[in-house]
């Protein structure tokens, strides 16, 4: 490329960004930077990363040049280009680089840490899970911080939509979710545009995969089975995937995009967690409502999924426990940093039918893990509920899902 091709394309993003500073995430005021560190911001497209730093750079001052790397006009940037990039940052005294979607250009690694070593602030940002792996970090030696980014939170939709926290508004987050574009736009296309593009351009061509068919077709079904348990061996059939071994190989796929994560079933050894179903979430409700069709019985499993992503923290440890002995389930139980345990059971509406259930999940994951209370998130009820001394506190998912 040219240095001049360069500069159009960084001047041209310059001025779409302006437009779209949009609503501060509640993530900002966190977003580490620590001189000689890059901060690496990942997660699922469109879910605003690159707005993130944008308002980053606009709060933290100095002079910064940012370049989009998912641009047509960018297209032909090879890894020798990532000199002529580096005079531009020269040429215009910048004291940051913001590396948007690079990922997929080869050695930017090498490039970020002799930016690092030259006192520049670097920032990155990408779409797919492989840049907090071990292999990213011992490219980077270990000159990196992380930062996942998720669509809206039910307290960032709240203030985008101008609402309160209410039995309605977790209704409508819970059918249209927090990427922002389809917030703002309401417009279905925005939501199966991104399942494509995330099928396709972050995996179909990344992996060379011949037919899109079957991974499509294993996307769409585990969107329509959120919260289940999932056994590659039992679903091969239903998605027209003739090896496990091949099921197994795309779940990594797409949870390297961000667009689906499993949780494992507690269990004494790691051996017999790994070979117990997983379950598993989306990203986001609005995609699940978007791409599959659901129908009423289908909300209770969606709001469970609102939960595991109020639970989400790379810090902790998030699992479901089953009791064989009553065939009981606590949906999650949650290891903290510190070794601590919390247990969160999930019902859209405690009612004769399963309160036995219900309750009987969360005490015998209170008794596993010696804990005296549990919380159980609903729609929209409240209580607490003494079991021989432990105790569940019930409360509606629209104040749960609002707390700090």
């Amino acid at each position: 490329m040219k240095v001049s091709s360069i500069c159009q394309a960084i001047d041209e993003q310059a001025s779409e960004r302006k437009r779209r500073l949009g609503m501060p995430r509640d993530v900002l005021p966190q977003l580490p930077y620590v001189r000689n560190y890059a901060t690496v911001v990942t997660g699922v497209r469109r879910s605003g990363k690159s707005t993130l730093l944008d308002q980053w750079t606009s709060k933290n001052g100095g002079k910064a040049v940012s370049v989009h790397f998912d641009d047509l006009r960018l297209a032909s940037f090879s890894p020798d280009d990532f000199l002529l990039l580096y005079e531009v940052v020269k040429e215009r005294k910048a004291d940051t680089l913001v590396l948007d979607e690079v990922q997929d250009i080869a050695g930017w690694e090498k490039f970020v840490v002799g930016c690092l070593d030259r006192r520049l602030r670097v920032m990155v940002t990408g779409s797919n899970a492989k840049l907090l792996s071990r292999e990213f970090g011992s490219k980077l030696t270990g000159r990196h911080l992380n930062v996942e980014l998720f669509p809206f939170s039910y307290s960032e939709f709240l203030r985008f939509t101008r609402q309160r926290a209410s039995k309605l508004s977790i209704d409508e987050y819970l059918s249209i979710g927090g990427f922002p574009a389809y917030v703002e736009s309401r417009q279905r296309m925005v939501l199966s545009e991104l399942f494509n593009d995330i099928l396709y351009r972050d995996i179909v061509v990344r992996y060379s995969l011949k037919d899109a068919a079957p991974i499509k077709s294993l996307a769409t079904f585990l969107l329509g089975h959120v919260g289940c348990r999932i056994s590659p061996s039992r679903i091969k059939d239903a998605v027209h995937v003739a090896s496990a071994t091949t099921i197994l190989e795309y779940f990594n796929y797409l949870e390297e995009t961000y667009l689906v994560q499993r949780i494992p079933r507690f269990a004494a050894s790691s051996k017999a967690s790994m070979s117990a179903p997983k379950k598993v979430y989306a990203c986001d409700t609005g995609l699940v409502t978007a791409i599959e069709s659901v129908d009423e019985a289908n909300f209770g499993h969606k709001l469970e999924n609102l939960v595991y992503l109020k639970l989400r923290n790379p810090d902790d440890s998030i699992f479901y426990f089953a009791n064989d002995a009553d065939g009981t389930e606590c949906d999650f139980v949650v290891e903290r940093r510190d070794g601590t345990f919390m247990a969160v059971q999930v019902c859209w509406e405690l009612s004769r039918d399963n309160e036995a259930r219900e309750i009987n999940g969360a005490v015998r994951a209170m008794e596993r893990f010696g804990l005296t209370e549990a919380v159980m998130v609903t729609r929209d009820q409240s209580d607490l509920i003494n079991h021989g001394g432990r105790m569940i506190r019930i409360v509606p998912a629209w104040k749960w899902l609002a707390e700090d």
